[in-house]
Order: C-alpha cells, then structure tokens, then sequence
C-alpha cells in the first residue's frame, strides 16, 4: 500500500538484458483454468471498506484483503468473485490496515499503518500469533517475503527498514537498515519508502515523493539506485517481479496533474541495477487509486483503493470496492503511453 530501504555489478546493455528478458511465466504450480474462467474483479462488501494491501496465497488460491478504514480483513479465491470478512474489524486491537503479505510457512503479515504495528496471523486457525512494534510516529506499511521466510518492511513515515524472523521463542522485529545511512533520498512529512519486493539476494523498493527505484543488498545492506533512463515513478506503491519484469503500481495521492493511475512495467537488467519502461497495465474503465499488487498465474491482481477519497474524508467515488485482475499479456507499449 502506500509507503519504504540496498552491491555493485558490472552493468549489462540496455539492449542485452531487453532482449534475453524472459517471457511471463505461471504462478502457482498445475495448469490454471484460462483467464476467461477466472473472475476479472473481486467484489468486497460495504461502501466504506476502502482496501489497502492485500495477498495471495498461491498454495491455497485464497485472497486476503485489509480496511484502511476500520481494519477489517476480508478472505476469498481466486476462483470466486466475492470476497468476505475474515477478521473483524477491532480483532487483536486492529484498526487499520496497510501491506499485506504470505510467508513461507502460510503465515499472514498484517502492516499497521500510522499505528505503527505488524501482526502476524496463523491463516488455518485466524489466530493472531504475534503483534509487534514498530519506531514511534512510523507509518509500516509494505511487506516482501525472502525464500528463506525473513520478511523486510518499509516505514513510509521513518527512515527505517524492519526485518521480520522467526525462532522458537516466535516472531522477532528489528530495525534492519538506518535510511538515513544511505544515499536514499528522505523527504520529512512525505510518504517515502513504499512497496517492496525480495528478488534473489536483493529488495527493490520504491520511493513514493521522489519516484526513485532503490536496489538493496540483503547482505550487505548497501543501497544504490536503480537507473531508469531519466524515467521516475511518482507515487510509486506496491511492487512485484517476475521473469525480469518489474510491476510498480502508480496511484495519484500527490494529486500529479496528468498522472494515469496504472501499473507501470519495467524490463530489469539481470543485476536489478537499470531497468527501462517497456509497457503499462490498466483495467477496463481505469484503476481507482491503485494501491498493492500481487501476480497470480498469467494475471495482476491490483486494489482499488480510493485512498485518496479516505484520507481526505470523501466518500467513494465509485462502489462496490473491488481488486482488479488484469492479464500480464494485456500491457499496453509505453510508446502507446497518452
């Protein structure tokens, strides 16, 4: 959802790492009904709902999807158009929701928001099994999951990047990496570091005010931006990778005269260290302030948030509430870009 964290290889052609980039592959194991058997949006009941994160477990096909409002957490599959609550609303003391992800262990990390919590959930049982804390005054907000289950976190609000493990004596949270130790550029009072991605042994994350893309090295720590080609990403939100292929979510919560809400595809160099904007997603009829993304199968599954309208006490400008699925193959040339 809305929100933010790092070395060096020998840079690769522009014109090598575009043309070897693979093309999109299947998520989730057996052969998938097609995408004409699938729903091509998920409804979420309520007219104040306003969904933030959200997350996909490809193991089961259930949904999960989280309030900004009042933190209610809805489940449903991908398979079925509607979703429903899971978690009321002021379970565990949740009163708000941000990103959303699924470890490796099928467990589901909840982000706090500006109440600056992470809770972690036992998805068979609905139980809460950790709630953590994060830097006071932080905003937490989006989740990547590592192969080896280590989660990294962005405070949007804090220059700080949490790691999220586990041991016998449960959930751990520390604060991983000082921002301010970084070449990362830090806007006060601003959403900064916002989505994040694990690929490999490096996080991708991007900066919302500044439309910077970040590389991070999980070993090392060390930072270094990534070169697009003079190409920002304002209001840059969720992210997700696949087969070379970056998916940044765009929403507009800065109000950018001209900026079309979409899901912006960058061809990534096999370092992660440039990537050029080859083509853009949209659903029919346009996103309502995109928020998270999560790659299911051969589609985008992004929410429709309407942050916007929420944070600046409006209503919804359109119901119902719903997750947009949008087929990878559908990406529109950027030089069709309007």
């Amino acid at each position: 959802m809305l929100t933010a964290a790092f070395g060096t290889a020998a840079a690769m052609s522009a014109t090598a790492w575009t043309r070897t980039a693979p093309t999109t592959a299947q998520a989730g194991g057996s052969a998938p009904p097609g995408p004409a058997r699938l729903p091509t949006e998920y409804v979420l009941p309520g007219d104040r709902v306003f969904p933030s994160g959200h997350a996909y477990d490809a193991r089961t096909g259930h949904l999960y999807v989280g309030s900004a409002a009042d933190g209610t957490l809805y489940r449903g599959h991908l398979t079925k158009p509607a979703l429903r609550p899971w978690s009321p609303d002021g379970t565990d003391g949740r009163s708000t929701t941000s990103g959303m992800a699924i470890d490796s262990a099928g467990r589901l990390i909840v982000g706090g928001a500006d109440t600056g919590t992470l809770r972690v959930y036992d998805t068979e049982r609905g139980a809460l099994l950790a709630l953590l804390h994060g830097v006071d005054g932080g905003f937490v907000n989006e989740i990547a999951v590592a192969p080896d289950g280590t989660a990294y976190v962005t405070d949007s609000f804090r220059p700080v990047v949490y790691r999220l493990t586990h041991s016998s004596s449960g959930p751990h949270l520390e604060r991983w990496l000082d921002v301010t130790t970084t070449p990362v550029e830090w806007i006060d009072g601003k959403h900064n570091l916002n989505g994040i991605t694990c690929v490999g042994g490096h996080l991708l994350t991007v900066n919302s005010s500044t439309g910077q893309l970040w590389r991070i090295d999980r070993h090392t720590r060390q930072a270094l931006q990534v070169d697009l080609g003079g190409h920002r990403l304002p209001n840059g939100d969720g992210l997700a990778y696949r087969d070379g292929r970056l998916y940044v979510v765009q929403g507009n919560i800065n109000n950018i005269p001209g900026l079309t809400p979409q899901v912006t595809v960058i061809a990534m160099s096999p370092d992660l260290s440039q990537g050029r904007y080859t083509s853009r997603l949209l659903a029919p009829g346009g996103f309502h302030h995109p928020s998270s993304i999560s790659l299911a199968r051969d589609r985008a599954l992004v929410v429709n948030s309407q942050y916007n309208r929420w944070i600046n006490g409006l209503p919804p400008e359109v119901l119902p509430f719903t997750l947009s699925a949008v087929p990878l193959d559908a990406a529109v040339p950027a030089e069709q870009d309007l």
